[in-house]
């Protein structure tokens, strides 16, 4: 055992893998896995994980930052597989993109201006076949071979048919289209893969791209209202880790000691791609740039700095902009999370680089897993002068600029929703067996949350698991109200969960072990997912949008399209292909992509 290996990492790794063994040779139903008896703080990752797969040595800043095309959110994609080279020195391998070898393309659309987006499966064979976890819902020997996808435009406003169900899909020579209605204001939204049982594969393999929905004042032009930079100055950064075998191929599976073919509950990898790049560089002038950066990673959360201490500033979340700009030095973006960020290059000299870093450490859980440290993200070489800029005072709430932000609402309804982890005998081949859920409820559960077009709600997420959960909500718009820590511990055994697939939301209201804590400034906008840290209840008021607002009826039965498949909505594991179920609504779950594959995700119907 190498000596840099922390010793409380390799002891708690020890200790999850025999109390995950145990647990599993019980042979009993799905049981609540306990909080530790005290809060533990984020740790600092390991910089040796030798019970762990690695990359072999790569050599950061070597590849220049891939340019990724805007085109009109229009037309027909292709689907399809091509060979990527992920750094220079890994051989090119088998990759999946959208209409690219990798990724895919910036899509534009105009606020309120409907679109119709069709995507053609042209997938072949799965990029990672072996790693298909037939345990799954609805996961079969053909989804190796003969791959489902359905695409999901994360933070679009859209009738439930286009949404991205994850329970319908299309195979090869299927064709999935989508009419976007766009009614929202200027937003970065992404769109991914969202097919069910092997959404954390298909985007690993490269099914991913950014949305822009622009406005009358943030038009993407160089004359824009607001003055934020445009053209060449506006770049997308979509942050993805990953671990590469000699050979240039994607390994998923985190830890040594755990088999093929299973969701590991976590894909954490120790390199960091910035579109679909492994370290690489961007050359900048002296000027100020827009980043629309996106955590396209399944699992890990980062913190992100300048290397040089050098501040930046916020000036939107995931559905619109802040009221002015955030100057701060770090922010932190959980999988699925964008934000909008300015940096201002005018101050620095030619040849001067300063580095993107992650300073993030490891919750619990992925300490037991060992993740290892990721830093370095990216780098910025100053190249040559820019066009004279500045940092707008204000992006809202002035002359010629939208409405400011409203003050929070005053909740209709305050549900308490619980994050909750288990073991799942069901998979007794796994080292760790585990499961995370939502309300105790497996993802096919008949009793499924009803909400109200129009309505203001509170959600109150208690997370009682050792790993933080960005939760992400479809269709409804969100604002951070709080976060409160709490002792888990007692309020765990006070109110221990029943069996598994019967609702458990107690309040935690009445364990808080400090006041709550306000969101930093960069956290104030409009938002559609939300980071829930361990040991917190994490506050949020969810706004559902009327029937008005939207134009369409939220709660009509899907229908399934030919050339479609549908996987039944019924049963608490596995579930069958039938293209004559009845599926309505929409979903919610946590965008670490391991756990909402197994089983972190709720149905959800939003009636008139």
């Amino acid at each position: 055992m190498s000596e840099n290996l922390p010793r409380r990492g390799f002891l708690l790794g020890a200790l999850g893998v025999v109390g995950s063994v145990f647990a599993a040779s019980a042979g009993a139903a799905p049981v609540p896995l306990p909080p530790p008896p005290v809060p533990i703080p984020p740790i600092p990752p390991p910089p040796i994980t030798p019970l762990n797969y690695h990359s072999p040595p790569l050599r950061p800043f070597v590849d220049p930052l891939p340019m990724i095309e805007t085109r009109p959110a229009a037309g027909e994609l292709a689907v399809r597989s091509g060979t990527h080279q992920y750094h220079r020195d890994l051989p090119p391998t088998r990759s999946w993109g959208y209409d690219r070898e990798v990724l895919g393309p910036n899509l534009e659309a105009w606020s309120y201006q409907p679109g119709r987006v069709s995507f053609r499966n042209e997938l072949g064979t799965h990029v990672l076949p072996t790693h298909v976890d037939l345990t799954m819902h609805g996961v079969t020997e053909l989804d190796k071979t003969d791959p489902r996808m359905t695409v999901h435009l994360h933070g679009g406003a859209n009738a439930p048919d286009a949404d991205g169900h994850p329970l319908i899909a299309w195979r090869n020579g299927g064709r999935a289209t989508y009419s976007y209605s766009n009614r929202q204001e200027a937003a970065t939204l992404w769109y991914h893969d969202h097919a069910m049982g092997i959404t954390r594969l298909n985007i690993q393999a490269g099914l991913a791209g950014m949305y822009y929905v622009r406005d009358e004042f943030d038009t993407g032009r160089p004359d824009n209202p607001l003055g934020l930079p445009a053209g060449e100055f506006e770049i997308p950064l979509i942050v993805q880790d990953r671990t590469f075998n000699p050979d240039g191929s994607i390994q998923p599976m985190v830890a040594l000691y755990i088999p093929e073919g299973y969701n590991q509950s976590g894909q954490l990898g120790d390199v960091a791609c910035v579109n679909g790049k492994v370290w690489p560089f961007l050359e900048v002038r002296r000027t100020l740039y827009r980043f629309r950066l996106l955590n396209g990673s399944n699992s890990r959360p980062y913190i992100f700095e300048l290397s040089n201490g050098m501040p930046f500033h916020a000036i939107g979340t995931e559905l619109g902009l802040l009221d002015a700009p955030v100057g701060t030095a770090s922010i932190r973006v959980s999988p699925g999370e964008r934000v909008d960020l300015l940096i201002d290059f005018s101050g620095l000299r030619d040849g001067d680089s300063v580095e993107l870093i992650n300073t993030a450490f490891n919750d619990l859980g992925n300490t037991v897993f060992m993740v290892p440290e990721l830093r370095p993200i990216m780098r910025f070489t100053v190249a040559g002068d820019g066009p004279p800029a500045a940092i707008p005072p204000r992006l809202r709430g002035g002359p010629g600029l939208p409405a400011p932000l409203p003050p929070l609402d005053a909740p209709e309804t305050v549900r308490t929703m619980t994050l909750l982890g288990l073991n799942d005998d069901a998979r007794v081949e796994a080292v760790f067996p585990t499961m995370m859920a939502l309300n105790n409820l497996g993802f096919l559960s008949e009793d499924v949350d009803i909400a109200r077009a129009g309505t203001v709600e509170q959600w109150d997420f208690v997370n009682t698991t050792p790993f933080d959960h960005p939760i992400h909500i479809h269709l409804a718009r969100m604002r951070v109200i709080a976060r409160q820590p709490i002792l888990t511990f007692p309020y765990f055994f006070a109110n221990y969960p029943p069996a598994f697939g019967i609702r458990w939301q107690p309040s935690a209201d009445g364990y808080a072990l400090g006041p709550q804590q306000l969101p930093p400034p960069w956290e104030l906008g409009w938002k559609d997912t939300v980071e829930c840290p361990t040991d917190t209840i994490t506050r949020v008021l969810v706004y559902w949008p009327s029937i008005e607002e939207l134009g369409f009826d939220t709660d009509v039965a899907l229908r399934v399209p030919p050339g479609a498949e549908a996987i039944a909505p019924s049963g608490p594991h596995g579930g069958h292909h039938d293209a004559s179920a009845e599926i309505r609504g929409y979903v919610w779950h946590c965008h670490n992509l391991d756990h909402a594959d197994h089983d972190m995700m709720q149905q959800i119907r939003i009636t008139p």
